[in-house]
C-alpha cells in the first residue's frame, strides 16, 4: 500500500514529454487557427503568437532540439525559436492576462 502511494505521488509530480505536434494541436485548437496556417509565413498577430506560444511550449514540454521545433513550425530555425521562447518569457513577466492564458494552455497540455 505504502508503495502504491509513493508511486502514485512520483506519477502525478513527474512531467510528461508530449509531442511538438500534439502541443501545435493543443494551440491551434485554443487560438482557433487552422495547422496549416501556423506553418504560412504571415505577420499577423495572432497567428505569429500562437507559433511563438506553440514554439515555447515545444520546447518545454518536449525534448525536441530548437532546430527540430522550428522544422515543424514552419521551416523556422533554430534562431526564431530562440527569439520565441524570449519573447514569450519576456510577456510572462510583464503581462498577467498573457500568464493566465499560458496557464490555461499548460493545463490542456498536461491532461
Amino acid at each position: 500500500e505504502l508503495t502504491q502511494q509513493i508511486l502514485d505521488r512520483f506519477l502525478r509530480n513527474s512531467v510528461k514529454e508530449v509531442s511538438v505536434e500534439y502541443i501545435i494541436n493543443i494551440v491551434c485548437d485554443y487560438f482557433n487557427i487552422p495547422l496549416e496556417q501556423l506553418g504560412l509565413k504571415t505577420r499577423k498577430r495572432q497567428v505569429v503568437e500562437a507559433r511563438q506560444i506553440a514554439m515555447f511550449l515545444a520546447k518545454k514540454y518536449s525534448n525536441a532540439s530548437l532546430a527540430s521545433i522550428g522544422k515543424q513550425c514552419g521551416n523556422k530555425d533554430h534562431a526564431t525559436v530562440h527569439h520565441a521562447c524570449k519573447t514569450v518569457t519576456d510577456r510572462l513577466d510583464t503581462d498577467k492576462q498573457f500568464k493566465v492564458m499560458m496557464a490555461d494552455l499548460e493545463k490542456k497540455i498536461s491532461m
